[in-house]
């Protein structure tokens, strides 16, 4: 069974905040509130081709409309990491809910995924939807945990650690360091010549963008298909907003975050 999303018209059509919109802007909106794409938190990846052709617009339009609305204080949009912010999605969800047993670890999980310099700004928002109780819970839900590696370790007196005895023979002999085993070139092109269709992606970037995939498929955190993270990034090559400074960090931050369609 599909999903639903909620639009509370009162909130949508006589919103004091939309006075200003156009219809497109009202289009963009309504299509955020209940993308495919969209999660929880109002806070998701989102591709421009993808958005674009969802509503009937070029990828260039969205941006646009886009552009207006983060001028409005609508909506965040951030180039790099192809994620949205829909900044009056708590005007129709209800924040308590996703604070229930059901929710609430999927919401934490959503919540850490948030581009930092726009965490302080919705945990804001969000909180002050909450009552004192949702608010301490998420508090500590999302309090830095200490390392424990880095605990403090009680010493027991006279181990004289800070002495070396005279009985102490040391070492002084070099001691091989292991190496370690860097990606090879060899094992990049292989990928990209029989996995996956990098015809949009400029050939110099190719061997970083499948450095990003094979690395994110090692360390488990390739949660989508690798393709189509190879056309998300064909896309950022495409926008106008110029192409990524480190095309394999961007790879991986997509293989890991960017939702399926549908």
């Amino acid at each position: 069974m599909g999903r639903q999303r909620t639009i509370r018209d009162q909130n949508f059509w006589r919103s004091p905040r939309l006075l200003n919109c156009t219809t497109e802007d009202k289009v963009a909106l309504l299509h955020l509130l209940t993308a495919p794409d969209s999660n929880i938190t109002g806070v998701y990846p989102l591709v421009p081709r993808i958005a674009g052709a969802e509503i009937g617009w070029t990828a260039e339009q969205w941006l646009q409309v886009i552009h207006r609305l983060q001028d409005e204080g609508l909506a965040r949009y951030d180039h790099v990491r192809y994620v949205v912010w829909v900044r009056i999605w708590w005007d129709h969800h209800t924040a308590t809910q996703v604070t229930g047993p059901k929710l609430i670890a999927r919401a934490l999980e959503e919540i850490r995924r948030i581009p930092s310099e726009w965490l302080d700004d919705f945990l804001r928002d969000f909180k002050e939807r909450l009552t004192v109780n949702q608010q301490r819970l998420i508090n500590e839900a999302l309090r830095p945990r200490p390392d424990p590696g880095l605990e403090e370790v009680p010493i027991p007196h006279g181990c004289g650690i800070d002495t070396v005895s005279d009985q102490v023979r040391l070492n002084t002999k070099p001691q091989p360091q292991p190496q370690p085993q860097p990606l090879t070139e060899t094992q990049t092109p292989h990928i990209a010549s029989n996995e996956l269709d990098l015809s949009g992606i400029p050939t110099e970037y190719r061997t970083d963008v499948c450095k990003g995939i094979v690395k994110a498929k090692a360390t488990g955190k390739l949660r989508n298909g690798a393709q189509l993270v190879v056309s998300a990034m064909a896309e950022r090559f495409r926008s106008a907003s110029g192409k990524p400074q480190d095309a394999m960090a961007l790879t991986m931050y997509l293989a890991e975050h960017l939702n399926r369609p549908g």
